[in-house]
């Protein structure tokens, strides 16, 4: 008994042990090892904040005694990685403190330190130039802030004082960041919500604020001067304080603003040793800058730029790109004091790609697709839930209509055919268009080819002045005579010539109502008037006078068209009237239109003459005969006014106004009217009493004008004028202020080449209230002024330039709704999980569908098949679409060249039979004038043709021509081949070197001589027509291929005809 009594004894004190003496051990041995109090992390943590300011390496010791104590403390964990940081963001090792604020911020939920971890993420995001991101932490960091409001009056005396640092830290980095990208008011706007009482508890933010209004751009309100007397004020305050309580970082940044100030070379250098001695690198850079500025001041540029160089010799600074551009900038001032252009303008080259690199507008871009492309998926996904569901309702209606699809087949089937023929109508007509072409480019050739002939007339009439009029008295005078006689008749020949050439090409060109193109534009009619005016000439050969009486008359046409109707009008009335007679050309105007009237004392018609005036059937001229004595018909001259009157009337109904007009009286004479609707002038006065118009004529004149100096301003300086340049920017300036002055009334705020009094350049002030104008050539002349300026070595003058257009650039990319625009990303983050969900949720409810995967390949083989022919038909509508356009766009092309060729041809065919009449009788001074007048009026009518032509270019390709490969248009090939290869032709072809093809084609329908051989691709005759086609093509694959040896030609071998000509050969180009 008395074992099992100890034995149970025993057994207790073991239950005891275990369950009471053991823990109690446990936990004695563990309250020995727990962390230090909070107070300890709390006491380490305020002395790295106190030194903040004074000591980094202060900061970087007690920060990591408080992150060694708080293992078990987030809070004061999340201070401690705050306080490191803060001295990684002056040492500039971004991104060991980006790693230790996002840690901080994720590491606890105390509001406090996450605002703080932010307000630091914005300060080093402006450091970086990131706006995106500062934007979102910025967000962030007001959220953090909302939360603490709520529960504000429960804060502790400490977290008070630490929520002082947090608010003004966030007023100072977002006053800081809206000052470097321009945004002045904003900044001003921020650092006013510090309440100063509150922040004067707190003596390194109340220094901060001090230095901040005191450094520039806070300030906003009053003159200059009181600006400035007050900024100096709270920066002595700044140093004095700073000194007094052991602050050197704000003790130098005060030092140094004073310097840049007042050009103190001893306080920058005092601010630059106090720099180097807290070790802060970007305000070390910084202080080099500022030296560099009062060096320049001086006159000692290169010691200005042996610092600027310091400034950039640690490279970590090139992470903050704001400051490396400024730097940038003034290397751009030193050099071009030194004369040293090159690098002046790598420079501020340099410093304006840092402006555009980091530009707002950029990021916002990229935002902005962010947020499209979301709001895209949203749109997908809610879309998709959508479909899901009505597919949910309609599948099984779906699957039993397939069996009724195949008529849908044969519906896509018809569909496709019948655009494939759509296709094949429109090429057909773009191969008749280009055909056409080739006939207008053959008679453009053919118009080219007279201009020698008139060319070797002037000669002859010049050489003419060499021999005598008088009756031969001697031998010598005699040959001389005879060679003046053989002169005449050279010249007489070429007219004939070029009567000839006039004769096929009178049957070549045709002008069709209603065929015309018109290019219409309002234009005084005097211009025409006074072309008309020159035309005397002929009209005193008649002995006929020409009136032609002023007019301001405006009308609104076409100008080369109108000229046409006019020269015919006049042209008839000089033919009918007989010597002495009167030709009068006249306008007079109504609220409507333009009346243009030419009236003569001629023979005058009789009524049925009259009825049948306009009649498509020739008239007759009885005065220009030809020398054999046959009347010659010019039958569409009246047909062709007639055609353009009717084509204005189709065009619009602006137009209705025109009509032509005929009255005659036999034996007085006749007179022609035509109308035209009256042009810009009359517009201008309705819009003149409706003065809107008018001011926005006058405004888009202001603008061109500004534009214009702005691009002259930019030449100039690429010339190297600087002077002219700030010419050009001053006229940019003034019609840049008329723009303002239309708009706004307050004359005080215009743009000046420089203003010192002026605290906010104009056009910053325009800006802001929304004045329409070309901000993008205020920035030009802005630049531009600059640049000469810098060359002039005029400092005031680029400074204030480059601040305006520093200013004008940051406000013009600035963007002030990236918040709204975070708060929309997070909004449409949390829609897009929902949609998400009720996706997911949807899918399920299809799975009961899956039955229906036995109608899957059939389905899938029908959509194949549909999607197949739904392609075709799409690329037969674009096939058929580019047929159109092209074959549009020959077709214009076609027309013009008819206006351009008929007017050629009714305005010219006059001159060569009278230098004929004037040759045969040796009338040398109006021979000369008449020549000369007809070789100018001859060239300007055929450029404007050839003009056309120079537009057109053939669609090279490999091209089979009889089993060889040609480097050719087919289309313009097949023309060819169908003119020369008849039914009985034989083609044979042969290399003629490494770059031709020589093909010979026998002619067994033709029957010539050699020298008629030799003249048929020459428009020697109506019947060479077909050949000077060929010859066109020939001559067309010559000049597009750059292969000269192309060329065409015929023989007569053993009474046998051939053509023969070279093509080049596909590859050899």
């Amino acid at each position: 008994m008395k074992h099992d009594a100890i034995k149970a004894e025993s057994s207790f004190l073991n239950l005891l042990y275990v369950f009471f003496i053991a823990p109690l051990a446990l936990l004695l041995l563990t309250s020995s090892c727990q962390a230090p109090p909070r107070q300890d992390v709390q006491q380490f943590n305020d002395k790295a904040y106190e030194a903040h300011y004074r000591s980094l390496d202060s900061v970087e010791h007690y920060a990591r005694k408080a992150l060694q104590l708080a293992q078990y403390d987030d809070d004061g964990k999340a201070e401690a990685l705050n306080n490191l940081a803060f001295a990684n963001i002056v040492r500039m090792d971004y991104a060991k403190a980006e790693q230790q604020l996002t840690e901080a911020a994720t590491l606890t939920d105390n509001q406090i330190e996450q605002l703080v971890s932010q307000v630091q993420l914005m300060r080093l995001c402006q450091r970086r130039s990131r706006n995106r991101d500062f934007y979102e932490h910025r967000e962030r960091a007001l959220n953090c802030l909302r939360r603490i409001n709520e529960e504000r009056a429960a804060l502790s005396p400490r977290d008070t004082r630490r929520m002082i640092y947090a608010e003004s830290e966030l007023a100072i980095v977002n006053s800081t960041y809206y000052y470097y990208v321009g945004l002045e008011r904003q900044a001003s706007n921020a650092i006013r919500q510090i309440n100063e009482d509150d922040v004067r508890r707190d003596t390194a933010q109340y220094l901060n604020y001090l230095y901040n209004i005191g450094a520039g751009g806070i300030i906003i309100e009053g003159t200059a001067e009181d600006i400035a007397n007050e900024e100096i004020e709270n920066l002595f305050h700044c140093v004095s304080m700073a000194e007094r309580c052991h602050y050197p970082y704000f003790e130098a940044n005060a030092k140094e603003a004073l310097a840049e100030r007042q050009n103190d070379l001893q306080l920058a250098e005092e601010a630059l040793m106090l720099f180097r001695q807290f070790g802060d690198v970007y305000q070390i850079a910084g202080a080099h800058r500022t030296l560099a500025t009062c060096y320049h001041v001086m006159g000692d540029d290169r010691q200005a730029l042996k610092h600027l160089y310091q400034a950039l010799a640690d490279k970590r600074i090139n992470q903050a790109p704001d400051l490396v551009a400024s730097i940038r900038e003034q290397m751009s001032v030193a050099y071009a004091a030194l004369n040293d252009k090159p690098q002046s303008d790598y420079n501020r080259n340099v410093y304006i790609d840092i402006q555009e690199r980091t530009r707002q507008d950029r990021e916002l871009e990229a935002r902005a697709n962010m947020y499209e492309v979301a709001s895209m998926q949203l749109n997908v996904m809610i879309i998709a839930v959508i479909v899901a569901i009505f597919l949910l309702i309609l599948l099984l209606w779906i699957f039993n209509r397939m069996n009724r699809r195949q008529k849908q087949d044969n519906q896509l089937t018809e569909i496709l055919e019948q655009k494939q023929e759509e296709v094949a109508e429109a090429w057909m007509r773009v191969e008749r268009n280009e055909k056409q072409h080739l006939e207008q480019r053959a008679k453009v050739a053919l118009v080219i080819s007279i201009i020698p002939l008139i060319d070797r007339i002037i000669h002859e009439v010049k050489r003419l002045g060499d021999t005598p009029h008088a009756k031969p008295s001697t031998d010598e005078q005699q040959n001389v005579l005879k060679i003046r006689q053989e002169r005449l008749g050279y010249i007489q020949e070429l007219t004939d010539q070029i009567n000839k050439y006039n004769d096929v090409l009178t049957q070549w060109i045709q002008l069709r109502q209603g065929s015309l193109n018109l290019h219409i534009e309002s234009f005084p009619l005097q211009g025409l008037f006074d072309i008309v005016a020159h035309s005397r000439t002929g009209f005193n050969m008649k002995q006929v006078t020409l009136e032609v009486e002023p007019t301001t008359a405006v009308v609104k046409a076409d100008r080369v068209l109108t000229l046409f109707m006019l020269n015919t009008l006049a042209d008839n009335a000089r033919k009918f009237t007989e010597r002495n007679g009167l030709v009068t050309v006249s306008a007079s105007e109504t609220e409507t239109y333009v009346e243009v009237t030419v009236s003569d004392t001629g023979k005058g018609m009789d009524q049925q003459t009259l009825d049948h005036l306009f009649d498509a059937k020739p008239v007759i001229d009885h005065v220009g005969e030809t020398p054999t004595g046959e009347q010659r018909s010019h039958g569409f001259g009246l047909m062709n006014c007639k055609g353009i009157i009717e084509k204005y009337r189709k065009i619009s109904s602006i137009f209705s106004v025109c009509t032509l007009t005929a009255e005659s009286t036999v034996g007085k004479g006749s007179r022609f009217a035509f109308r035209l609707p009256k042009g810009v002038r009359r517009t201008l006065t309705v819009l003149l009493l409706l003065m809107v118009g008018w001011n926005t004529m006058v405004a888009q004149y202001n603008r061109n004008q500004a534009h214009i100096y702005a691009d002259s301003a930019y030449f100039s300086n690429i010339n190297g004028t600087y002077e002219r340049t700030l010419e050009f920017a001053d006229s940019c300036m003034k019609y840049l202020n008329l723009q303002y002055l239309k708009q706004r009334s307050d004359s005080r705020l215009l743009m000046k080449l420089i203003d010192e009094s002026a605290t906010l350049s104009p056009e910053i002030a325009w800006l802001h209230d929304s004045v329409d104008v070309n901000y993008q050539v205020v920035l030009d002349i802005r630049n531009e002024s600059a640049v000469a300026a810098l060359a002039l070595h005029d400092w005031q003058l680029y400074a204030y330039n480059n601040k305006a257009y520093t200013q004008l650039y940051k406000e013009l990319s600035a963007d002030n709704t990236l918040a709204d625009y975070c708060r929309k990303m997070q909004q449409s983050q949390s829609n897009k999980r929902i949609a998400v969900i009720l996706l997911i949720i949807i899918l399920m409810l299809l799975i009961p569908a899956y039955y229906m995967q036995y109608y899957r390949h059939r389905l899938y083989k029908q959509f194949n098949r549909e999607k197949k022919q739904r392609i075709d038909i799409e690329l037969a509508d674009d096939e058929l679409r580019r047929a159109e356009l092209e074959c549009s766009n020959l077709h214009v092309a076609n027309a013009v060249l008819d206006n351009c060729l008929s007017t050629l041809k009714h305005e010219t065919m006059y001159y060569p039979n009278r230098i004929r009449q004037l040759a045969s009788a040796d009338d040398q001074n109006n021979l000369a004038e008449v020549v000369s007048y007809y070789r100018e009026l001859y060239g300007i009518l055929s450029e404007q043709a050839l003009r056309q032509v120079e537009r057109f270019h053939l669609h090279l390709k490999a091209v089979d021509c009889y089993g060889h490969q040609v480097l050719g248009d087919s289309h313009a090939l097949n023309v060819m081949w169908q003119i020369l290869v008849q039914k009985d032709s034989e083609v044979s072809v042969e290399s003629k070197d490494n770059r031709y093809w020589l093909f010979t084609i026998t002619q067994p329908h033709m029957n010539i001589s050699k020298e008629e051989a030799e003249t048929l691709f020459t428009p020697s005759s109506s019947e060479h027509i077909p050949y000077l086609l060929c010859r066109q093509v020939v001559r067309d694959h010559g000049e597009t291929t750059n292969l000269r040896g192309c060329g065409i030609w015929a023989t007569v071998e053993e009474g046998k005809t051939y053509v023969k000509l070279t093509l080049p050969k596909y590859g050899k180009l």
